[in-house]
């Protein structure tokens, strides 16, 4: 099979090469990989920044939808041919990979496998980050920050479906279109000379002058301190990353006065920590998207050999929606 391989961290420490077939082990599945999500943490892994590192030489990639190969011993209820996804900790940018049974969710009928593998990660990370760290409940007004990239997209689809009021926020002024296009309430620019004041007005303008109860941030830095100003009293706002680079740091006295609470969200513990809960999340945004309340999010396809121009996408911030790979032809 052909793969993604990393062989030393850094921005070309990685390409493409033959690999042999995977066999399954016990309580595993082999799974013939038709799309395979890419997101900013692969980007990070591959360069050698992100806090969990597999070691060396691997197979980068976190997500994907396919079929179903070969089974192990002790991997019940599944069936060769059949259409899962998955989320992995690396191993996804392949023809085949294995992967435990448990972590395998079957694929709706009328879900194309890069629509399946575009409802993972983005989706998993925008749920938790809602409905666990953030304690949404309908009527919330939501301010998402990097709405335009995968899990801004998913934050905001959530956010609707849910019941509640979101506002997209945007870096620059050329993905408007692409924000207007999510269906948001409002769409908050950040990228003016005088973000901390303009994204506040704008905030206010569009949801009252009490601001948002929830901000999620995917991108950090300046954005994060202007996001900061735009919540109410006992607002949530929830770290999701930090696209710009830059990480920032909070005044606590503005956290005390307004009771504000600041929470991280790592997706990773809840696959790890609380599997039956991930599974469950999982199998709830694909019900909400075969229902119609969550529409297919955009998605950009690249071929295995052109993954080094689908991170460009995500290094440059250029990517729209969801980047998938596509291993066959």
């Amino acid at each position: 099979m052909r793969a993604v391989v990393v062989r030393e961290f850094g921005p070309s420490g990685h390409r493409i090469e033959d690999l042999p077939d995977p066999e399954p082990a016990a309580g595993e599945v082999v799974i013939a990989v038709e799309a395979a999500g890419l997101n900013f943490p692969d980007l990070l892994v591959v360069e050698g920044r992100y806090q969990v590192l597999p070691a060396l030489p691997f197979v980068p990639g976190k997500e994907l939808a396919g079929r179903i190969v070969a089974i192990g011993a002790g991997a019940g209820g599944l069936a060769v041919g059949q259409r899962v996804m998955a989320t992995v900790e690396s191993g996804a940018f392949a023809g085949r990979v294995a992967v435990p049974a448990g972590q395998c969710v079957p694929v709706p009928a009328g879900i194309a496998a890069d629509e399946a593998a575009a409802l993972g990660l983005a989706c998993l990370t925008a749920y938790f980050a809602l409905i666990d760290r953030a304690g949404f409940a309908p009527g919330d007004r939501v301010l998402v920050t990097g709405a335009t990239g995968a899990v801004g997209t998913a934050a905001v689809h959530l956010v609707r479906a849910l019941g509640g009021r979101a506002f997209a926020g945007i870096g620059s002024p050329a993905k408007r279109d692409a924000a207007t296009a999510l269906g948001a309430e409002a769409v908050i620019d950040f990228s003016g000379p005088d973000a901390r004041n303009a994204v506040r007005d704008q905030v206010r303008a569009a949801a009252g002058p009490e601001g948002v109860d929830i901000v999620l941030d995917m991108v950090g830095g300046a954005a994060f301190d202007a996001a900061l100003r735009c919540l109410g009293w006992r607002g949530r706002l929830i770290v999701v990353g930090f696209a710009s680079g830059t990480i920032p740091s909070v005044a606590a006295n503005y956290l005390l006065v307004r009771q504000i609470g600041v929470l991280g969200m790592q997706l990773r513990d809840f696959r790890i920590r609380q599997p039956d809960r991930y599974r469950a999340a999982q199998e709830e945004i694909l019900a909400l998207r075969t229902s119609g309340r969550v529409p297919a999010p955009p998605i950009e396809r690249f071929a295995l050999d052109d993954f080094e121009n689908a991170f460009a996408c995500i290094r440059e911030r250029r990517a729209i929606g969801k980047l998938v790979l596509v291993p066959g032809p």
